[in-house]
Parts: C-alpha cells; sequence; structure tokens
C-alpha cells in the first residue's frame, strides 16, 4: 500500500511538472547613462510577479524561471532615479536581454522615483520625443513591421502616401527628416524611394519599406521638434535607429513569413567568455518570390531583398566594438500591354523600370576614461543609388525613351564625442560630426529637356557641445551650441540649443524647450538646370524651434502629455529671378525649372495630446490628437498654405490580449488591436485644363498654389493574433488588414493625355496581410 501511494505522489508530481507553463529568462546589464560604468548591488524586480535579482560586480543581473507573458520591470539604486521599464514581453524559445541605463540623481539618501518609460536608454531630451519599440511594431495594425509607420500613430506625425514611410511632421516636408543608425547620419535606407509619389522619382527619406527587419532593431527615437545640441543638418525630425545586440550566451533562430517578406534571423556568442555575439538576418520579398513564380499581383513587379549584420565585442567596464552593415535591392517594374485597346490611362502605354541599390557599413567604439569620462566614436560608410526609365509605346508598338534618371547620394560619417560626469546629475559633452557628401544626378525628360544634371559634394562639419546639470531636486538644465560649415556651399551656422524641466510634484513635468536648427538642401536644388545663366550656390534652410510641454503620469501605466510648438523657417530657396509660388517647403521629389534664391519663410504651430495606457491587465491604447497650421511665402510674398497643411490628426490605437494556460502546460493567446485614423486632408493646386490639353501634360495655375483642400482621410486597420507559447519556442500567427473599410482616400489629381482630362488617383484600398513567425 505504501509503494503504491509512493508511486502515485511520484505520478502526480511528474503531471504537475509537465502541466506548467512555459517559463524564459529575464537578464541583461546595468549601467550609468554618463559613464556607463556597471551599476553593483542595484535590485531589479518585477512588480506583481514576486520575483527579483541583485546586480552583481559587473552589472548583470538574471532571473530565472520566468512564467511567459507581459511585465513591467522595476529597477531600482540608490543615489540614482529609479526605472520602470513598460511593456516588457517574456516568450519561451528566446531569452529577453536588457541593457538598462540610470541617471544618477542630485540626491544620495535614496532611490528616487522617476516616471514610467519604454525606453531602454536614457533620452537626452525632456520633449518632442517618441519611444518607438519592436514590439509596438508587432503588435500596432498595418505597421509593416516598420519603426517610421509605427510613429504615425502619435502626435503630429502623418505618412505622405499609404504606399510610402514618408513623415510629414508639425506640417513639415519629408525632405526635413533625417535617418540615423547607432548615431550616425546615413542616406535613405529605404526600399522603392519611389514610391507613392506623383512623378515616380525618387525621394531623399521615404520609401516602400524600411531595409532593416525589425529582427535586428531594438528601440528607437523619433525627435520631433527643438532638437538637442548633439543633433545637426534637420528642420523636422530625426529618427534615430538602434541595432540590438545578439544573445552572448546561446544561438536563437527567428523565421517569419508574410506579404511583406521572408525573414530568416540568426543570432549567438561568438565567444561565450568575452561575451560577443553576433546577429544577422537575411529577407526577400514574398510577392517578389511569387511573381518569379509566375503568380500575378497588380500591373506592377515589385521585388526586394535585404541583409543585415550586427557584431558585438564587449570590452571592460562599459567599453566595447561593434560592427555593422546592411544592403539592399529593390526594383519596381511596370510594363505596357502590347494592345492598344488596354490603354485606359497615360502610363498604360509606358515601359517604366525603377532599380534602387543601398549599402552601409559601420563600426562603433566605446572607451570609458576613468571613472567619470566617456569616450564614443562611430564610423558609417552609406550610399544609395537609383535608376528610372520611362519608354512609350508608338501607335505601332515601338518604344521611345523618354525619361531618363539616375541619382547617386554618397556618405562618409563621423560621429566622436568625450563625455565627462562633472558631478552628481551634472555632465559635458564635447563631439564632432564630420559627413562628406557626394552628389551625382541626371534627370532627363522628353528625351532631350535636361532638368537635372551635375556631380560634386564636399565636406559637412558639425563640431557641438552641450552641458547638463541638476538644479536642486526640482529643476534640470541643458545648454549647448551646434556649429554647422558645408564647404560645397559655403554656408555656415551657429546654433544655441536650451531646455528646461521642472519636476512639478512626483508625476508631473513641465518642460521648454529651443533651439536653432539648419539643413542641406535635397540634392536636386544644387544641380536644377534652369538655363538662367550662373546660379549661386544655395544655403542652408534654417528654423527656430520653441515647445512648452507638460506630462502627467496618471498611474503607473498610463501617461498624458500635452505640447505647445512654433517654428519659423527662414533663408527657404525660393523662386530668384521671378515672383511666383514656388517654395522648397513644398517640395517631396519635384524638380525646379528655374534659378533659387534662399529668400523665403514659412511658419508652422499647433498643439498636441497624447494620452497613452500602456499595455497592462490584457489591455491598451494610445489617443494622439493634433492641430496645427502650416504657412509660407514664395518669391512673391504671398502667404499661403503648404502643401502639408491639413491643419488636423486624430488617431486612437487599441487593443485587448486573452492569455490562457492549457492543461498541457502551453500558454495561448488571442488578440485583437486596431486604430482608426481621422487626418485633415493635404493641399493641392488647381489645374488648368485648357492649357493641359494643349500642353499634353498637368499645368498648375501657379499663382493659386495649395488653394484647394483635400478631403480629410479616414482608415481604420486592424489586427488578429493568435500566439502559442511552448517549452522550446514560440510562434505567432497574424492577420493585418490595412483601410479596413476600404475607404477612397485621395492621392494627387493630374492631366491625362491618354483620358483628356483631369484624372484623380487614390491611395491604398484594402489590404490583408497574413505574417506567421516562430521563434526559437
Amino acid at each position: 500500500m505504501r509503494l503504491l501511494t509512493t508511486l502515485c505522489l511520484l505520478l502526480a508530481t511528474q503531471l504537475s511538472l509537465f502541466a506548467q507553463a512555459p517559463t524564459q529568462t529575464i537578464r541583461g546589464l546595468l549601467i550609468d547613462a554618463d559613464t556607463r560604468q556597471p551599476l553593483v548591488g542595484a535590485t531589479v524586480q518585477l512588480p506583481g510577479a514576486d520575483l527579483g535579482a541583485v546586480s552583481d560586480s559587473l552589472g548583470r543581473f538574471r532571473l530565472d524561471a520566468v512564467p511567459v507573458g507581459r511585465y513591467q520591470v522595476e529597477v531600482r539604486y540608490l543615489g540614482y532615479e529609479s526605472l520602470l521599464l513598460q511593456e516588457i514581453l517574456v516568450e519561451s524559445g528566446r531569452e529577453t536581454v536588457l541593457q538598462l541605463e540610470l541617471q544618477e540623481s542630485t540626491s544620495q539618501l535614496e532611490a528616487v522615483e522617476i516616471a514610467a518609460s519604454r525606453s531602454d536608454i536614457r533620452v537626452p531630451h525632456p520633449l518632442s520625443v517618441k519611444t518607438l519599440t519592436v514590439e509596438e511594431t508587432r503588435r500596432f495594425p498595418a505597421t509593416f513591421f516598420d519603426p517610421a509607420r509605427l510613429s504615425t500613430a502619435f502626435a503630429g506625425v502623418v505618412n505622405d502616401n499609404d504606399q510610402a514611410n514618408g513623415l510629414v511632421i508639425r506640417g513639415n516636408s519629408p525632405n526635413g527628416l533625417a535617418w540615423r543608425l547607432e548615431g550616425v547620419d546615413i542616406v535613405n535606407p529605404n526600399h522603392t524611394p519611389n514610391a507613392g509619389t506623383y512623378s515616380d522619382r525618387v525621394t531623399q527619406n521615404g520609401g516602400g519599406v524600411n531595409i532593416l527587419s525589425a529582427q535586428m532593431l531594438g528601440t528607437s527615437h523619433l525627435y520631433t521638434g527643438a532638437f538637442p545640441a548633439s543633433f545637426g543638418n534637420v528642420l523636422s525630425g530625426v529618427l534615430d535607429m538602434r541595432l540590438r545586440r545578439g544573445n552572448n550566451e546561446q544561438h536563437e533562430q527567428t523565421l517569419q513569413a508574410g506579404l511583406i517578406g521572408i525573414d530568416l534571423a540568426a543570432e549567438g556568442p561568438l565567444s561565450r567568455p568575452g561575451g560577443a555575439s553576433y546577429l544577422a538576418n537575411y529577407r526577400y520579398s514574398t510577392v517578389g518570390l511569387l511573381t518569379k513564380m509566375g503568380l500575378e499581383f497588380g500591373d506592377e513587379e515589385i521585388n526586394f531583398q535585404d541583409l543585415s549584420f550586427h557584431l558585438s565585442f564587449p570590452g571592460k567596464k562599459g567599453g566595447g566594438l561593434t560592427l555593422f552593415g546592411l544592403g539592399g535591392l529593390s526594383e519596381n517594374l511596370f510594363r505596357a500591354k502590347r494592345d492598344s485597346s488596354l490603354w485606359e490611362f497615360a502610363k498604360d502605354r509606358y515601359d517604366i523600370l525603377f532599380h534602387s541599390k543601398m549599402g552601409a557599413a559601420g563600426m562603433t567604439y566605446t572607451r570609458p576614461i576613468g571613472r567619470r569620462g566617456l569616450w564614443r566614436t562611430v564610423l558609417a560608410v552609406s550610399a544609395v543609388n537609383s535608376t528610372r526609365t520611362g519608354s512609350r509605346l508608338d501607335d505601332s508598338y515601338t518604344l521611345k525613351l523618354l525619361e531618363d534618371d539616375e541619382q547617386t547620394q554618397a556618405r562618409a560619417s563621423l560621429h566622436s564625442w568625450l563625455q565627462y560626469k562633472l558631478g552628481s546629475g551634472s555632465s559635458f559633452r564635447l563631439g564632432l560630426m564630420a559627413t562628406r557628401q557626394e552628389y551625382d544626378l541626371l534627370s532627363v525628360d522628353n528625351g532631350v529637356d535636361t532638368l537635372v544634371a551635375g556631380s560634386g559634394g564636399g565636406l559637412l562639419w558639425q563640431p557641438y557641445a552641450n552641458w547638463s546639470t541638476k538644479l536642486g531636486n526640482r529643476l534640470r538644465l541643458n545648454a549647448g551650441l551646434h556649429w554647422m560649415y558645408f564647404d560645397f556651399s559655403g554656408s555656415s551656422a551657429l546654433e544655441p540649443r536650451l531646455s528646461l524641466e521642472w519636476q512639478l510634484n512626483h508625476g508631473q513635468q513641465v518642460s521648454l524647450a529651443y533651439g536653432l536648427h539648419s539643413q542641406l538642401q535635397p540634392p536636386q536644388l544644387y544641380f536644377a538646370d534652369s538655363n538662367e545663366g550662373v546660379k549661386e550656390p544655395l544655403g542652408f534652410t534654417r528654423a527656430h524651434h520653441l515647445v512648452l510641454g507638460y506630462r502627467n503620469e496618471l498611474s503607473t501605466s498610463s501617461v498624458m502629455e500635452v505640447e505647445v510648438f512654433y517654428q519659423h523657417l527662414f533663408d527657404v530657396p525660393v523662386a530668384a529671378q521671378e515672383a511666383n509660388s514656388f517654395s522648397a517647403l513644398n517640395l517631396l521629389e519635384g524638380l525646379p525649372a528655374y534659378s533659387l534664391a534662399n529668400n523665403g519663410a514659412g511658419d508652422n504651430y499647433g498643439l498636441e495630446l497624447t494620452l497613452q495606457q500602456y499595455l497592462n491587465r490584457g489591455y491598451f491604447f494610445l489617443f494622439s490628437g493634433s492641430y496645427y497650421e502650416s504657412k509660407y511665402k514664395g518669391s512673391d510674398g504671398v502667404e499661403r498654405n503648404t502643401r502639408f497643411a491639413g491643419n488636423y490628426i486624430a488617431n486612437i490605437t487599441a487593443g485587448k490580449e486573452w492569455i490562457r494556460q492549457k492543461e498541457n502546460g502551453r500558454v495561448g493567446a488571442w488578440g485583437l488591436n486596431g486604430r482608426i485614423a481621422f487626418i485633415g486632408g493635404f493641399r493641392d493646386t488647381p489645374i488648368d485644363a485648357t492649357a493641359s490639353s494643349a500642353a499634353g501634360k498637368t499645368i498648375y495655375q501657379t499663382e493659386e498654389a495649395f488653394s484647394i483642400k483635400q478631403k480629410g482621410y479616414f482608415r481604420t486597420d486592424l489586427r488578429l493574433y493568435r500566439k502559442w507559447d511552448r517549452s522550446k519556442f514560440n510562434s505567432t500567427l497574424a492577420l493585418d488588414i490595412q483601410n479596413l473599410t476600404n475607404a477612397q482616400n485621395l492621392a494627387f489629381s493630374y492631366y491625362d493625355a491618354q483620358q483628356n482630362q483631369i484624372v484623380k488617383k487614390y491611395q491604398l484600398g484594402l489590404i490583408p496581410i497574413l505574417t506567421y513567425r516562430i521563434e526559437f
């Protein structure tokens, strides 16, 4: 009887162990935000889970056997501001590895409370910063796993077209954006950079999808105004992308397949004793693969592929070396039917062949200087080349080349800075950015008319200094200077930067920031062939930014933010020889037909509101609303609305997740997330139908530029997903539906020579995107 009882107890124990939910490890490193020195003896806890750890002599912490699910991570350390990191997803099949930065406090007597955060790194700016996590790109609907598209759920940001990820920020053209990778400027890192444009020519900062797959990215940040001293050559926003490090203790793989592409990612240790790791990803477009197999998707062939890697070699006491690289190829091919009865629009009798290739490679080196100093250097080389030809079929189906475009941009960029901690809560940074810019452009229309032709470049120097200090326990001051000099045009600018943060009480903060900013011109403006004789080199476009913000942490998982902003832009390129409505502030991919001078101006001002509930207890929501004005003056001195003056943006994103543990120990989850966007229509210019008919192309009534306000934009997106967590792997099946109601949102109007009338073109309709992902 005793033997039978013992056997029954053993069997029950085994069944109980078998039925336990899958668990995983949360581990990482705690460092000082200013010096990257390890923090020894800090406490790491998961609120509500009764799990915790203490960092060791190297700043490392580890929590084993954490049940899969979603958590907050709370970090406390004596004399440092506490950190409450939100929306940490723990999944089987993949360790959760974090590197967390803590800011030293002026009070050495206790661990000081601060607001909840979604950023694992300290953001050196009190306001106008959006934190973009990879987990959000997978949870928010219809993001295409792209941080740029994700950012449009936040206040003041909108896509210029559904087909692309170009960002209109606070009424500015997407050309005002700067892309950064690992802290250094790079060229446009997007596939098909002509996507969604009226002329089908390339843009400077947008494209169909980011070349960097979400498998490679860590937490990124979008800065939208009054930038810190370490940012330059930018007017509207900075999308600062960071690569995550591969797992340095065990090998892990990811396979993802969907309409966007098929991803294969691998990571793991290169040297376990030294902590070195690798991370690599290859992606091939699913539509391109199926097209090569003989299937047709619409009237265009779109194909892309990319490869990226990140190698990390940690050093002692927060130092180390990393190597990174990415490369992408994309094409968009439209071939006319050799049957004139099928030619409905002018485009239908054209062969339009577009090809683009982009690459970047670089390294970072970080070295502590004593106990208080830190030196970091980033070096990167990046280039993008795009070619496009447009050949028209005549009535005998003979091709004639009419449009021929090629554009190459290359950058060799250096960003090196030395930071020194002056004392508790006070630091000084001295930095230098140096970039060699190279351009090579050619654009021919009608087979003989040269619109742009030229090559050249120069060195862009950007030294800067910044001082950050606490003034008492409630006030923080950031003061800096940034200088720019571009030897190609001989332009220079000295730019002051200033921000103040005032902690009213726990959870409430008022911030004020000012910055003077400058940016180079889009390359087509330097080399436009105006046939008006010798042109003076264009200088920078410049802008004053002023932002006032209020933040209220409503609870440990919810926050409200309000910001008021004003931007005055000046030295904007406008027509030099005649009085008209042209301004570079309205430019996307267009080419001016006359010489330009830095005599224009513009103003953007508005109010933004954000109310966010982080994913906690199975639900989340994000409401963002903006009201803004965007005005400009051309060489005729008339104040008009800019092309991007939509005036209002309202987004509601919300979701619910249901988690269930099955009797066999497996954990499953269902999720339903949605987003509704109401956006004011952009502006358009009336078309002169009579003149267009005579010319056989679109002729605008430029004296009435942007006097037409397009109908408001409305879109509903939906994401439904099912997750499975098993002991050795996790998997997710998701269905995203972009534009669920198939709303018709106007993109632009033009005169069509085949139709002999003005035609409206609409943005994307309903698009279902099915994705399956497995990690092991």
